[in-house]
């Protein structure tokens, strides 16, 4: 059965769950790409966090930090941020963040927006070590993809003493010509060894193919020191280490490739390392040939030999004798305040806490939620210490027949006792509910079913909103009246990044809020693009890519030709290397539309099903509809509304909506061609936080469903949603 558009992506919202309340606001970790390898991470803690327990991001190895760490002093949270260089993309690699005192850990939002336009978003629990980004969805870019491998390939050759002692023993061996042709030798033995490392599915382990090459090195040298004539086997030595070197490439670069060096890649990382080796030889080269003209007899070019073979040598017994190991430096966590430790316990925060852990036991209890388009104030009363105000002192149980009656008289003392202004204005108050509530540590529930209440351990939640047009800049809540047995009225004020707790009196009967928010809370939503294909056209390579082949087709036409093929390749190499800084696309006609792959599927689901979640945060059905209309066709939009406006209420937790902090778009797959657009079956999660008195609750269901996406006046749209299955994760 089709369940239209995105009702059936959120119903699961509505079954009861055992959730964990954090002792604050969740934490938030915001990973942005400013340029390539170049990323700022901030992340911002609330203060109902001591300073000494305030976390550290946690990024991949290929990751180091760049500068201080900044720390800001902000209203109700801990902002601190840094730049970090890494050595490749993210897309694929584990992030996380590291609480110095594991029960003092926070519910984290993670996300990350990277320079492919990809945004990922993901909630780490409290005790999640880590969440590992997904692969982009963006196309890859050949033109960087290749500039990378070359790069990979010349670094490696560059930053090896092993490669110089190679480079270095065939220069010994004489001559300009035979370097070059060895070269090329050792060049052809990688490549084959390539083509049959991804023919055969498997290659060897770094080391291994290490010590390949060291062993080459080790026997040209042996051979460098024999006179001309007496030399045999060297192009069979070089194409050997070339072979042995080639069938562990993969695991060589597999650091600076991301661990994912396929077939092309790992052919244009030999290109950079032949342009190293290539250059290597001719600045070589010309310094000994400088160097026997000053001194004919110099016993130099021998002792040279000898100490590229005893390289080779010791580099081959170290890897044998101790492997190769790294060793990862633990990660630390650095505190804000000082160096002190505290106890986990001191302020710990158990499997759930209220937001105002000072007086949970008040006879009255005020909380004020302040989120885009509504303020809400929730009330709890319990029944005992205002027995007599109620006249109830002669009632120790109360029968579920006066239960309505006493439930509108506490909703009237405190629509009659509280005010409420937003922005130097008074709102009208909107009864949400009243209920008689079931208060446990998970939180404070309203009774399904009505029995019969002990009056001196009831206690009754009174929800009553204000609605706003957007997010208020200033909030006022006022206590005119105390109920007559009630000196004190503890008021926690919550707000998507701070909370704040303060005891109001008769005499200081008004709590305030200003929004100092580091982040605007109004939801965003923006349509997707249909988008055609685009084929790179890296611009300042095209002329050396010209100038590669005229010295190719020079090169195999003379009878000395080697000189001009081993230029060719360099210049080609260095065609590539430039290829991302002049850069331009042309779209492919007639690509619009059609049937996407994997990634496009995904990128496309990433960004529809989010859009479904945030126009359901507005409030005014004619808000809703409109920013529903930019991600659902218009035949289904009355479903759609009533179906996520009923599935987004939590009525297990009185009515409270959730606000839905990430949708991660985990797999797309079976795409086929329906209707004009296409079918795709989809795997993805959805996170929310519920406040609902004083407790913060993190909900989050995974969903596989087919899902259908039409193209609409150059825009997706989606048309139906057919739910497989649902698991409720938190």
């Amino acid at each position: 059965m089709l369940i239209i558009a995105g009702g059936a992506v959120i119903v699961a919202l509505l079954a009861p769950l055992v959730a964990r309340a954090d002792v604050g606001p969740p934490a938030h970790m915001q990973v942005t790409e400013k340029a390539p390898g170049l990323y700022f991470v901030q992340w911002r803690v609330a203060k109902a966090l001591p300073a000494r327990a305030v976390p550290s991001p946690v990024l991949p190895e290929i990751c180091r930090p760049v500068g201080d760490r900044a720390v800001a002093d902000q209203p109700g949270a801990w902002l601190l941020s840094q730049d970090w260089r890494c050595d490749g993309s993210l897309a694929g690699r584990d992030l996380g963040i590291l609480y110095p005192f594991p029960d003092l850990a926070l519910t984290t939002v993670v996300r990350v927006d990277l320079l492919s336009g990809d945004r990922f978003a993901h909630v780490l629990s409290p005790g999640d070590a880590a969440w590992r980004v997904p692969e982009g969805t963006a196309p890859p870019d050949p033109v960087l993809g290749a500039q990378r491998a070359v790069v990979s390939g010349a670094a490696h050759a560059l930053g090896s003493w092993l490669h110089l002692a190679f480079v270095l023993v065939l220069c010994l061996i004489g001559g300009f010509g035979t370097p070059l042709r060895l070269v090329t030798v050792f060049t052809a033995g990688q490549l084959a060894a390539v083509g049959l490392t991804s023919v055969i599915g498997t290659g060897l382990p770094a080391g291994p193919a290490e010590i390949g090459l060291a062993l080459g090195v080790v026997l040209l040298a042996r051979e460098s020191l024999r006179a001309p004539g007496e030399r045999r086997g060297l192009v069979a030595l070089a194409a050997a280490a070339g072979l042995v070197h080639g069938v562990g490439l993969a695991s060589l670069l597999a650091e600076d490739l991301g661990g994912t060096a396929g077939l092309g890649s790992q052919v244009v990382a030999v290109l950079g390392m032949d342009a190293v080796h290539l250059l290597g030889v001719g600045l070589v080269a010309w310094a000994l040939a400088w160097l026997m003209r000053r001194q004919p007899a110099s016993r130099a070019p021998a002792r040279l030999a000898y100490a590229a073979g005893i390289v080779g040598m010791a580099f081959s017994f170290s890897v044998a004798l101790a492997g190769q190991a790294s060793d990862t430096p633990a990660a630390g966590a650095d505190v804000i305040g000082g160096s002190e430790t505290a106890s986990p316990g001191a302020a710990g925060a158990g499997a759930s806490q209220r937001l105002a852990p000072t007086s949970p036991n008040a006879a009255v209890q005020s909380f004020l939620a302040v989120e885009p388009f509504e303020v809400r104030h929730e009330v709890m009363l319990r029944l005992g210490a205002l027995s007599t105000e109620l006249d109830l002192d002669a009632e120790p149980v109360l029968a579920v027949e006066r239960q309505g009656d006493v439930t509108n008289r506490l909703v009237q003392l405190v629509l009659a006792s509280t005010r409420v202004e937003v922005d130097g204005s008074a709102v009208d108050p909107v009864l949400r509910r009243a209920d008689f509530m079931t208060v446990d540590p998970t939180g404070a529930l309203p009774r399904t079913n009505p029995v019969p209440e002990e009056v001196t351990t009831a206690v009754v939640g009174v929800v009553v909103a204000y609605p706003t047009p957007g997010m208020p800049e200033q909030v006022w809540l006022g206590w005119d009246l105390f109920p007559e047995a009630v000196d004190v009225v503890p008021a926690t004020v919550i707000d998507p990044e701070n909370t704040s707790s303060v005891m109001l009196s008769p005499d200081a009967a008004v709590v305030g809020w200003q929004n100092e928010l580091l982040e605007d809370p109004i939801p965003s939503v923006s349509a997707v693009e249909v988008e055609p294909a685009r084929v790179p056209i890296p611009w300042l390579s095209l002329p050396l890519i010209v100038l590669a082949g005229l010295l190719f087709v020079r090169g195999f036409r003379g009878e000395r030709g080697g000189g001009s093929i081993a230029l060719g390749r360099i210049v080609l190499a260095a065609a590539l290397v430039v290829g991302p800084v002049v850069q331009g696309a042309i779209a492919v006609p007639g690509s619009a539309g059609r049937t996407p792959s994997e990634r496009q599927a995904r990128r496309i689901l990433s960004g529809l099903l989010p859009n479904v979640y945030r126009a359901l945060e507005y409030r005014q059905e004619e808000a809703i509809y409109d920013r529903l209309a930019v991600s659902v066709t218009g035949e289904t939009l009355t479903e759609v509304y009533l179906e996520q406006r009923r599935a987004l209420e939590m009525e297990e937790r009185g009515g409270a909506q959730a606000r839905v902090e990430t949708v991660e778009v985990r797999e797309a797959t079976d795409i086929e061609r329906a209707d004009g657009g296409f079918m795709v079956r989809g795997q993805w999660t959805v996170g929310g936080m519920v406040t609902h008195f004083g407790h913060r609750h993190f909900r989050q269901n995974r969903y596989d469903a087919r899902v259908g996406v039409v193209p609409v006046e150059g825009t997706w749209k989606i048309r139906s949603i057919e739910v497989l299955e649902q698991e409720r994760l938190r």
